[in-house]
């Protein structure tokens, strides 16, 4: 699976985050979570736009262009005979001295990231997502708290082929069907429901795999650490 790192990645950890908020007596890490501010009654584009890049800082220290006239310096004006140790250290002393000149107490700030060494493909993460979500739908429908797989099962696809349906005529780009829930069954766009033809052992199979994940996920997010190395162990 392709590793994600960028915005949609972010996407999801802020979404998984929300889907915990909302589940009853799991904790919070909200000392790790206290710079994401009122992250519950905020939508992810604007919370991005405020928090982005303070949160998730894109740039990174690097060497940049040699002076073009003379070979044997850097930008930061950092001599090349010096070793890494000797640089780091007159580095430190010039900014010690400096900021005392200036009045600057510099105060560490908590840079958020995606579990160092864990590769994700978003597109699973989202599908686990929406069949968390589905789930949820039903229970909310529902007098009971329990529902069944098939009943997830027939959501999930729905919204799938819904949305497809819905974008079809359009240049807009959407996601199919996971091919683990994929099976013989139809979908009415009329009555927006989905019918099975034959059976469903292996896909349902899935959707309690799906949803096993997704509560995986919930309690990273929850925890603060998310995906998390062990997300997709049931």
């Amino acid at each position: 699976m392709a590793r994600a790192t960028g915005k949609e990645a972010i996407r999801l950890w802020f979404e998984f985050l929300n889907r915990a908020a909302k589940v009853p007596n799991l904790k919070i890490n909200t000392k790790y979570y206290q710079a994401w501010g009122d992250f519950t009654n905020t939508k992810f584009e604007a919370w991005w736009k405020v928090n982005g890049d303070l949160l998730f800082p894109r740039h990174k220290v690097e060497l940049t262009q040699r002076y073009l006239s003379n070979g044997d310096v850097i930008h930061l004006t950092v001599p090349t005979s010096l070793t890494p140790t000797e640089a780091a250290n007159q580095t430190r002393d010039l900014l010690i001295a400096h900021y005392q000149e200036i009045g600057h107490n510099p105060k560490p700030k908590r840079v958020y990231a995606l579990t160092d060494g864990v590769e994700m493909k978003v597109s699973a993460l989202r599908a686990y997502l929406h069949t968390y979500d589905a789930q949820q739908r039903l229970t909310a429908s529902t007098a009971s708290s329990k529902i069944s797989a098939k009943l997830v099962l027939a959501e999930v696809r729905r919204f799938y082929l819904a949305r497809s349906h819905k974008w079809k005529k359009t240049n807009r780009k959407v996601e199919g069907l996971p091919s683990a829930l994929a099976g013989d069954f139809e979908y009415d766009p009329v009555t927006d429901t989905v019918s099975v033809k034959g059976n469903d052992v292996a896909a349902e199979r899935a959707i309690r795999r799906y949803l096993s994940i997704a509560d995986n996920l919930i309690h990273a997010a929850a925890k603060g650490d998310f995906p998390s190395k062990t997300y997709y162990v049931q």
